[in-house]
């Protein structure tokens, strides 16, 4: 019989399975469970490894090292019930051992997706604004509460990757026009995508909303600098749910106390944000401590769909949700 061994903390499971998932991962084989509130340590971990068909992991499980493979003398698949799969293998030697691996990207980026749109919506109808001014008694509408409707506008993404995607579906509603900048993007892609393809600079010239998805990798540290700032237009959108490493934040602070474009920022260099943030006292800016991707709702999402996938792999069916190693250099 197949053996599944969770990683994840006892107390953590109900976050993400729900009574039928965890029926249906039952169903899959024999399920070694983490007895601990905590995760395992490496040497727990090599201990339990030997045996093991799957090893199901998420955030801040112990690293599945070398010297955890080592011992892994039946491991097939890494289900790891999280995005970035890069904390989970501190070397990509788990290729070479043939073992498959899933990752959960797509249910957080759903929820990811929903961030976009409603950051942009809450700063273009003001809603943040609004809200302080007519709690602060004020009784009538004024110059300055007017919204910014998203219908007709041009939205710029920067990276069209499986968040980026998911937004373009929530705005065909809106009959936006979509600019994309992805160098791994092909022209016939970005075409069935509904997007025209243009260079970083012409995107942010020509966007009303720009929108950053790109990974962090060394190639996009600090892509939007203070050139590129600088090239926003007037009364613009921008927003960042992606990795504070994309932006210089100082050439951002410096462009956004021009009060020239509005900004929705739900990453940061460092995390959390300083209490003494000047992000934190800017009335054209939205701030959020990484909430964009995670909640109760996408952590079950993230549990269903990877035991789907599991069930799928187990069958021999194609599965949707694999992490292969050309994949790495262009994932955060």
């Amino acid at each position: 019989m197949r053996t599944i061994l969770v990683q994840i903390p006892h107390h953590l499971i109900p976050s993400f399975m729900t009574e039928s998932t965890l029926a249906k991962l039952d169903s899959l084989g024999r399920v070694e469970w983490n007895p601990f509130d905590r995760p395992f340590t490496e040497d727990e971990l090599k201990s339990r490894i030997r045996g093991v068909d799957t090893l199901i992991t998420s955030w801040r499980c112990t690293p599945v090292s070398d010297a955890v493979l080592d011992e892994a003398d039946q491991l097939a698949l890494v289900a790891h019930m999280a995005g970035s799969i890069r904390p989970v293998f501190p070397t990509w030697s788990v290729y070479d051992r043939g073992i498959k691996v899933l990752n959960s990207n797509y249910a957080i980026a759903v929820s990811v997706s929903e961030s976009v749109l409603a950051l942009i919506l809450a700063i273009g109808h003001k809603i943040l604004a609004v809200d302080r001014e007519m709690k602060a008694g004020i009784t009538s509408k004024h110059v300055g509460m007017e919204t910014y409707e998203l219908r007709g506008k041009t939205v710029g993404l920067v990276g069209l990757g499986m968040v980026a995607r998911e937004v373009i579906k929530l705005l065909q509603p809106f009959g936006t026009t979509i600019l994309g900048y992805d160098p791994f993007m092909s022209e016939e892609k970005a075409q069935e995508l509904g997007v025209r393809l243009l260079s970083l600079q012409e995107l942010l010239t020509q966007s009303d909303i720009v929108s950053l998805h790109a990974p962090k990798v060394p190639e996009t540290y600090h892509m939007i600098g203070r050139e590129e700032l600088a090239l926003i237009k007037d009364g613009a959108i921008f927003i960042n749910t992606a990795r504070g490493d994309l932006i210089n934040e100082e050439a951002l602070l410096a462009e956004l106390k021009k009060n020239r474009f509005y900004a929705g920022l739900d990453v940061f260099t460092r995390e959390p944000l300083a209490v003494d943030s000047e992000f934190r006292r800017m009335n054209n800016v939205i701030v959020r401590p990484h909430l964009a991707g995670v909640n109760p709702d996408s952590c079950l999402r993230i549990g269903k769909l990877m035991v789907e996938d599991m069930e799928r792999l187990y069958k021999g069916d194609a599965v949707y949700f694999e992490v292969k190693r050309e994949q790495l250099a262009i994932m955060t």
